[in-house]
């Protein structure tokens, strides 16, 4: 399973757990149900951006969705838990601010190739 794979189970299971629709978190985030169905299937790429706004909806820290404890597996899992050690937070901060920082290199090269001759 991928890591990705688990952020959308944990997004899934946090919606549930609080009662909400897939339609709820669609006009929430502003986007379409399938849209949002696609996102926690995933069926689309789930952005750092996006996450931080489902964490939002959800009322939760972007990391609870990522990871729980160091814990694989989901069950048993409710919306109130422990958070990480502080040791692994810091590494999968640094992992997703990498990640953004390279998203958003890619996006201005490409603007920078549309304005250069």
């Amino acid at each position: 399973m991928r890591k990705a794979d688990k952020a959308e189970l944990r997004i899934r299971s946090f919606r549930e757990a609080k009662g909400y629709t897939q339609e709820y978190m669609a006009e929430m985030l502003d986007i379409c149900q399938s849209t949002y169905a696609n996102l926690e299937s995933g069926k689309s790429s789930l952005s750092i951006e996006r996450l931080l706004e489902i964490a939002a909806v959800l009322e939760l820290d972007f990391h609870q969705l990522l990871v729980l404890n160091g814990k694989e597996s989901l069950d048993g899992i409710s919306p109130v838990h422990d958070m990480p050690s502080s040791d692994h937070l810091h590494e999968e901060t640094k992992k997703l601010y990498e990640q953004l920082v390279e998203e958003l290199r890619s996006e201005v090269a490409f603007l920078r190739g549309l304005i250069r001759p």
